[in-house]
């Protein structure tokens, strides 16, 4: 504005320019210096897209241990290969979605995609976060990048200053291999919370996890401060010697947050109603995570003769149904197996060789306990013993090799010897197939149903055929053929006239060939207009319904296009082309243009069932 007036006022010159002159040149060396500033800005900035084209925003970047970071990473255009996260190893990611913006600004419209992610930090310290990488239009951008500071978290056993934690331990941290660990989790809070879920409890597969219950709720006091607490309990069982470290476990849950009202606010009858329902707060979600823990593994001792892998607490016992028998009567022996420690590997101990019992094995029983502190379990086995001579006999007693982790040894359990007396059978051994007739103890009446063994037949006098001969064979085929195939019948015709009825279009593709050939064989050989009328409409009509169009309303080049769609070879689209041409031409009285000597051919059945013929090989061959 100064530069304006002072023009005015020193008026014309000498050999110079009117003073609303200069003013014009001056504004337009301006606008012209404003214009070459803004090509240079854009410019850089096409250079140098780093600055503007990905954009990585967090929240805050001082965060104390087991608090989040809310980041965004924004991207202008359209990227062409997905978005390419820094190295974050300090900080649990959880993606929470994306949105995508666009807006017209002077008539030019521009979007965005903004990704969000939450970053739970899993160690005190300070990190530098590099730079999210992004391709748009063929050029690689990156964003700036930043630095976060964690501080450490209070101490767990300062809980009554914090609201709500998590909290993980093991019952020993140096198990032998293959010990039962018990592996306990609690949330504890002391503020409303809402929906909650352990997002991630994965131990790797060197352990092997077993569930003991459902979750536990209780309350406790921790110095003096009551929390409602919510226990997962599991088994872990390190399958390897050395030291494992089990991931932290996460914890995503819904937290009340209270607002805080201004204290010049009077309180009204609503908000002593809101808080009676239990609002005056809005609701956060809120990630809490454990921290790691560590097992060292100690290796198992060498491994001793009969021992199968168990590893705990375990015992034996044995016992027999009975021990006054004779000799063919069968009693029943059956073995328990069980403890507490990883009972998935009971398996059958080993049973001593009893020559004078004939054996037959049974499927064992096991239950398997997870309801309690530990993991426990029990197996039966079970044995017929059929005692084969008289006589004092024996079952030797069984043992069972497992290794016990309070003592750091293998240990052995043996069973009690059974003697039992086996005196001589009254008679000579029958196998028979009886029936109980009284339902009483010790002695009972039985019936006789069946021999064990047929009789043996040596020849093929009086077998009979039970195959249906003479009239029952009528009956079998009409009863029992029959039926399945009209069934079949109807079913095919069903699902073709569902087909039909989906495709309008499919009956006419199918039946196409065969009724152009049959309209060829009746069309008349010759050049008058009558022959090439009905040779015309039989190619238009073939053309039309094999590839679903209106035939009839086809023109020459028309059809040629759309044969050249189907997959037809371009010489034999224009084959058929120009024979509808020539058609045209002999039907609407120009022979001579048509090329009259040859019409006579090509409107004859073999002409035309050659070209019909030829289209629709390559059309079957084309579609999909």
């Amino acid at each position: 504005m100064d530069l304006e007036n002072r023009l005015s006022r020193q008026g014309p010159r000498r050999g110079g320019m009117p003073g609303h002159l200069a003013l014009a040149a001056a504004c337009t060396v301006v606008a012209l210096g404003a214009a070459v500033a803004e090509s240079q800005e854009r410019e850089q900035a096409r250079v140098s897209p780093e600055s503007e084209a990905i954009q990585v925003t967090v929240d805050r970047n001082q965060v104390a241990l087991g608090s989040q970071i809310y980041m965004t990473v924004r991207i202008d255009g359209s990227p062409d290969e997905p978005l390419r996260l820094p190295e974050l190893p300090d900080f649990r990611v959880v993606s929470r979605g994306q949105r995508r913006d666009m807006q017209m600004i002077n008539g030019r419209f521009s979007n965005s995609t903004s990704y969000n992610y939450l970053l739970i930090p899993t160690r005190a310290g300070t990190f530098d976060v590099g730079a999210a990488t992004a391709v748009i239009d063929g050029v690689e951008v990156k964003s700036q990048p930043f630095t976060i500071q964690v501080a450490a978290a209070e101490n767990q056993g300062d809980a009554q200053d914090r609201d709500l934690f998590v909290t993980a331990s093991l019952s020993t941290d140096q198990p032998w291999r293959g010990q039962q660990v018990i592996y306990t989790w609690r949330f504890y809070s002391r503020v409303p919370v809402g929906q909650g879920s352990i997002e991630s409890m994965d131990f790797g597969n060197d352990v092997v996890v077993e569930d003991l219950g459902e979750v536990r709720q209780f309350q406790a006091t921790l110095d003096g401060v009551e929390y409602s607490v919510n226990e997962v309990r599991k088994a872990l069982f390190p399958q390897r010697s050395g030291e494992l470290t089990l991931p932290q476990t996460q914890l995503r849950v819904e937290v009340q947050v209270e607002q805080a009202r201004r204290p010049s606010r009077r309180r009204s009858i609503f908000d002593d109603f809101d808080d009676l329902l239990g609002g005056g707060g809005r609701w956060a979600t809120k990630y809490l995570l454990t921290d790691p823990l560590t097992l060292d593994v100690r290796p198992l001792p060498p491994v001793p003769d009969g021992w199968n892998g168990l590893v705990g607490d375990f015992d034996i016992r044995a016992q027999l149904s009975r021990r006054e028998l004779q000799v063919g009567q069968s009693a029943t022996l059956e073995v328990q197996v069980g403890g507490t420690g990883n009972v998935q590997l009971l398996s059958e101990p080993g049973f001593p060789e009893l020559p004078a019992f004939k054996i037959y094995p049974d499927q064992p029983d096991a239950n398997i306990d997870r309801s309690g502190r530990r993991l426990t379990g029990r197996k039966v086995f079970r044995r017929a013993l059929v005692p084969l001579v008289a006589g004092p006999l024996d079952i030797p007693p069984i043992d069972l090799v497992y290794f016990d982790p309070e003592l750091g040894e293998y240990a052995t359990r043996s069973t009690d010897r059974i003697d039992l007396d086996v005196v001589p059978a009254d008679g000579e051994e029958e196998l028979m197939l009886t029936e109980s007739l009284a339902p009483t103890t010790g002695k009972v009446a039985v019936r006789i149903l069946a021999d064990d063994i047929l009789p043996i037949r040596r020849s093929a006098a009086g077998i009979v055929s039970a195959s249906p001969q003479g009239w029952r064979l009528w009956v079998w085929f009409v009863f029992g053929v029959l039926p399945p195939v009209m069934y079949l019948a109807l079913l095919t015709h069903h699902r073709r006239e569902r087909r039909y009825a989906a495709d309008r279009t499919l009956r006419r593709r199918q039946r196409a060939l065969r009724d152009a050939l049959s309209a060829a064989k009746k069309v008349r050989s010759g050049t008058g207009p009558g022959s090439a009328a009905e040779a015309s409409g039989i190619v238009r009509r073939y053309v039309g319904d094999k590839l679903g169009l209106e035939g009839s309303a086809l023109t020459p080049s028309e059809a040629e296009t759309a044969l050249a769609r189907a997959g037809v070879d371009g010489a034999v689209a224009a084959r058929c082309r120009t024979q509808l041409e020539r058609l045209e031409a002999a039907q609407y009285g120009l022979a001579a243009v048509a090329g009259g000597g040859g019409l006579a051919a090509e409107t004859s059945t073999e002409g035309l069932s050659d070209l019909i013929r030829t289209i629709d090989r390559q059309v079957r061959g084309r579609r999909p």
